[in-house]
Parts: structure tokens; C-alpha cells; sequence
């Protein structure tokens, strides 16, 4: 009798345990509730003279913090600023850092101040901003920002390049390349 009662107590206990997989709601859990977003900054500069290339450097660009911070009001709240188009060159030789507001020592003349520069979408979430600068006089630069104003501390990302010693009559053409993934 006493082995009778321990194999149906085993038999139901069974039964529940199939009962309790087979009959038992399915819910998936994702592992992960959220998506990874990338961004990407490249920046390349061209220094030509009677149209012909006398240096090229491509680099990767340093986001600022302020810069992330404005992406994220552009993405996730009300936008209330112009897209980041201005473009500026500087002679400072400083490593860009995130912590920067404004690029150092921003050349301000012989056409060479900070300018508007064309948007191009280059492809799902790719674009460039591209400024080609017709310095009026002669000097140097090796740094580069771009901006989302005209004026102002709104630095969004920055870089260096190697020093290129422009001329009047020289074209120098910074290009800005972001990706979003």
C-alpha cells in the first residue's frame, strides 16, 4: 500500500511538473530592451594651390561633451537650435578635448573666419558638411571645429590636421564626415 501511495504521489507530482511547462504562458524576455547608437566623426582638409592638391589628411574628430549634449537635445527633447553647419580653423596647436567649448585662437579673418559650410547626405544616417575657405592673405591653420551657430561658445566637435601654410589665391576645404549607427 505504502509503495502504491508513493509512486501516485510521484505519478502527480509528475503530471504537474508536465502540466506546469506545457500549459504555462510563453512570454519572451528580450535580453535587451535598448538599442546601441554610434556616432561617427571624420574630418578631412585639402590645400590646394592653382588647383593643384598640395596636402590631404583625413583624421577622426573628437565629440565634445557639449556636442553629445546637443545631439541628445536635437534627437530626444524639442530641438530649439540650426543644424551643427559652421565650420572654423584655427593656427593652435592644442589636442582637441571633450570638455572644449570653442576651438583656441579661431581665425576670424582673411576669409578664412567661421563660415556656413553645404550638407550632403552621404547614405542612410551618413552626411557631410563641407566649407571650401579662398584665404585673402597669407598664414597658417591645423585645427579645425565645427559649430551649430554662427557665433558663440557651441562647439559640437573638433580636430587637427597637419599645418597647411595658405596664400592668397589658395583654396583650403574642410569637410566634417558623421555617421549615426
Amino acid at each position: 500500500m505504502r509503495k502504491k501511495l508513493i509512486t501516485g504521489t510521484l505519478f502527480i507530482v509528475g503530471l504537474c511538473l508536465i502540466a506546469s511547462v506545457l500549459f504555462a504562458p510563453t512570454t519572451l524576455v528580450p535580453v535587451s530592451d535598448t538599442t546601441e547608437v554610434g556616432v561617427e566623426i571624420h574630418v578631412d582638409m585639402w590645400h590646394y594651390r592653382d588647383d593643384v592638391l598640395l596636402q590631404h589628411s583625413h583624421h577622426p574628430g573628437v565629440l565634445t561633451t557639449l556636442g553629445a549634449n546637443w545631439i541628445e537635445d536635437q534627437m530626444g527633447d524639442t530641438p530649439a537650435t540650426d543644424p551643427a553647419k559652421w565650420i572654423a580653423v584655427s593656427n593652435n596647436s592644442s589636442t582637441p578635448v571633450a570638455a572644449w567649448i570653442v576651438i583656441p585662437a579661431e581665425i576670424t579673418t582673411g576669409n578664412m573666419g567661421r563660415a556656413v559650410g553645404t550638407y550632403a547626405s552621404t547614405g542612410d544616417g551618413e552626411w557631410t558638411i563641407t566649407k571650401t575657405f579662398s584665404p585673402s592673405g597669407s598664414g597658417s591653420c591645423q585645427l579645425t571645429g565645427l559649430y551649430w551657430a554662427a557665433t558663440g561658445d557651441l562647439l559640437l566637435c573638433a580636430d587637427t590636421f597637419t599645418t597647411i601654410n595658405f596664400e592668397n589665391g589658395d583654396t583650403v576645404e574642410i569637410q566634417w564626415a558623421m555617421t549615426v549607427s
